[in-house]
């Protein structure tokens, strides 16, 4: 935005303009007024990303414990804590659909990941307070048809196959199929059990898009995607940990099952006007079981169950101008989601007395979330951009929760055995009762967005954006039959940063500062029992800054830093204050760099190197309880024709054992830890057509 000026000197190359495709306004990145980090295809294979969990350990100022945890700028995508059935605090999307699986994210046929780090709740609406994800992956090819396959192969058992292809159909139909499997046997050794594929882990994906066009005014495509993950249990008992061996008596595993459908449609309205309708559906089904003291001793064991339904619609009315741009646009979704925990020989402390027990334990939610929103960029003078936004949401939700307790017997505290005689009816009667309620909860917020954009010259800008954050409050449940209510959660959040493009060169930074109000915050209980606590008061700074371009004779460099300063500022909970804490599984300092090189003849190399220091894993920040600084090396050497290509890769080469989370209930005397993946090397072959 604003005017053009004269160029002294010829880049090496054209600038390449890159647009911020998720966001309202799809802005170029030079023009987007937020911290964004834009991750494109070529950059994925230098890094050898197979997956979201691969990258987020390779970005500023994001981090993943697991696959399924994970955090930007120090929150977690579960919020600060183990329990609550509040919403995530990190959206992710796929082709514009909310989703909420784990293992659906890989970056097979991906075109590029944006990362969008603050709150983005103006732009993506419910569970994106601290940050959004957004994958976009190849659309249909209406002029010719074109396709790549590959093949590999890698220690543990590693093999992958994969095949991606589109072409025109005629009559203005065109099409993207995209198929892939990769697979392990895992590096753990369950020794208890005698296998040695106890964290195996297969993956599966199959994604099918039909589009259509006509005259250039309208557009539709139709999106379906399914995804299967099949993999053992993750956690491991700390003392074994290093050794990649279990201990587990139970023969675990997690599934999931993820199917998302979308209908996006666009049509052009004149010359200024163009209106675009998304109405998307996921479903998604995982099952877990698990033993509960990570060790070979019976002493109970858990099956959780999960299903999360999604149902959205998206209208947006677009224009624009040669000084004013805007959006508008109304949203609506349901949730619905239904979870289970069956608990089978699990031993408490009832009463004073000690009793295994059989139980069930149930919670739903379905949420109904309905906005208007809009954001519009204006030129206000031949070098400011004025950026304005806002978002009022309704969120409401009927909770139900569930507790039945089907067997207690009392256990003998010498031996240990359980005693003849089942105890339910009395501890139903007492502190175990059974429940079957349900709760409606309901809250409304307007959230506005206000940034500014300075245009230094043709290739720097600077900018400043405030923008408001929001997590709809709920209810949780405890086995009591009882809900305990938490409000909603609030934050405010000041960018101050900086785009410079200049020819292949890409150099961004930003400061910032983000104030959370009621932080939710999960507390355990005990064995059966979470809460929500709204947490007082919070806050994050910190910077983030990345860069990329060519170095001349064949070399290009990647690379960026962040650092997050986080502490709870005011919290306390059952007299505990948690003042000056900083927030779980939140490093401070996140680094990476690549450096590629590509030879005119196809030989091509790259070497990557990540970094994240240690930190904590609970609100309590106890020390024996940290997740591992780790640097992690990577590297690729191949060679490749147009159509042909060979490679062997490494991953974490130096082979750094690392803990990424942890987890200990001296309640129930288990703790276990979760390691980050071992030494992983392998070869892969392509094929273009």
């Amino acid at each position: 935005m604003g005017a053009a000026h004269a160029q002294t000197t010829a880049p090496e190359k054209p600038l390449e303009e890159v647009i911020v495709s998720g966001g309202l306004l799809q802005r170029s990145t030079l023009d987007t007024v937020a911290s964004i980090s834009i991750v494109p295809a070529e950059q994925l294979q230098a890094q050898n990303i197979r997956d979201l969990y691969d990258l987020l350990l390779r970005q500023p100022n994001l981090n993943a414990a697991k696959e399924d945890k994970f955090s930007v700028r120090g929150i977690s995508n579960e919020g600060v804590g183990p329990g609550g059935t509040g919403r995530p605090t990190v959206s992710i999307f796929i082709d514009g659909v909310r989703q909420s699986g784990r293992g659906v994210a890989n970056t097979w046929d991906v075109r590029q990941v944006e990362f969008y780090r603050g709150p983005q709740s103006t732009a993506f609406g419910p569970g994106s307070l601290a940050g959004a994800v957004v994958i976009q992956t190849h659309e249909p090819n209406y002029e010719s048809f074109d396709g790549e396959l590959k093949l590999g192969g890698g220690n543990y058992g590693g093999r992958e196959a994969g095949i991606a292809f589109g072409a025109p159909l005629g009559a203005g139909f065109a099409f993207r199929y995209a198929g892939e499997t990769n697979q392990t046997d895992g590096e753990v050794t369950n020794i208890t059990l005698n296998d040695d594929e106890w964290q195996a882990r297969k993956r599966y994906m199959q994604r099918l898009k039909l589009g259509w066009t006509s005259d250039s005014w309208y557009s539709a495509t139709l999106t379906g995607q399914v995804s299967k993950l099949r993999e053992g249990i993750e956690y491991l008992p700390p003392e074994r940990a290093e050794n990649r061996e279990s201990t587990d008596n139970v023969d675990g595993y997690y599934r999931d099952d993820t199917t998302l459908l979308a209908l996006t449609q666009r049509a052009s309205i004149g010359d200024h006007w163009q209106l675009s309708l998304t109405l998307s559906h996921s479903d998604t089904d995982n099952e877990k079981l698990g033993d509960y003291d990570v060790s070979a001793e019976d002493n109970g064991s858990f099956l959780n169950a999960t299903t999360i339904k999604n149902t959205a619609g998206d209208l947006r009315l677009r224009y624009t101008a040669p000084r004013w741009t805007a959006v508008a646009g109304y949203y609506r979704s349901r949730d619905d989601l239904n979870g289970t925990s069956y608990t089978r020989g699990l031993t408490l402390n009832a009463g004073g007395a000690l009793v295994e027990v059989d139980g069930l334990l149930g919670a739903g939610r379905i949420a109904d979330v309905e906005a208007l929103y809009m954001e519009s960029d204006i030129d206000l003078f031949s070098r400011w951009m004025l950026t304005v936004g806002m978002r009022y949401e309704e969120n409401e939700a009927e909770n139900s929760s569930l507790f039945r307790l089907d067997r207690a017997q009392a256990v003998d505290p010498i031996t240990g055995t359980t005693l003849p005689g089942d105890l339910s009816s009395v501890l139903k009667a007492t502190v175990l009762p059974d429940s079957d309620n349900s709760f409606p909860s309901a809250d409304s917020v307007f959230l506005p967005k206000l940034g500014v954009t300075y245009e230094a010259s043709e290739h720097l800008k600077l900018f400043l954006t405030h923008s408001q954050g929001y997590r709809a409050g709920s209810v949780d449940f405890v086995t009591s039959g009882e809900a305990p209510a938490y409000g909603p959660e609030y934050t405010e959040n000041f960018d101050l940063g900086f785009r410079f493009h200049r020819g292949s060169w890409r150099v961004q930074g930003s400061l910032f500062h983000v104030d959370y109000e009621d932080m939710q915050v999960g507390v355990r209980i005990d064995a059966t029992n979470f809460r929500t606590d709204n947490a007082g008061e919070a806050r994050a700074r910190g910077v983030e800054f990345e860069f990329s371009g060519d170095l001349g004779a064949g070399f290009s460099v990647f690379g960026g830093l962040g650092y997050v300063d986080s502490e709870f500022v005011e919290y306390e909970d059952d007299g505990v204050d948690f003042a000056g804490n900083e927030f779980p599984n939140a490093p401070r300092h996140t680094r990476n760099l690549g450096v590629e090189y590509h030879h005119p003849q196809g030989w091509y190399a790259s070497v990557t190197w990540s970094r994240a220091s240690e930190s904590y894993t609970d609100r309590e920040n106890t020390e024996s309880l940290q997740a591992d600084a780790r640097d992690l090396f990577g590297a690729r050497l191949g060679y490749e024709t147009e159509s042909f290509g060979v490679e062997l890769y490494g991953q974490n080469l130096t082979d750094k054992f690392y803990i990424t989370d942890q987890f200990s209930s001296p309640s129930l005397g288990i703790e276990g830890v979760w390691a980050g993946d071992p030494k992983e090397y392998g070869a892969r072959l392509s094929y273009r057509f």
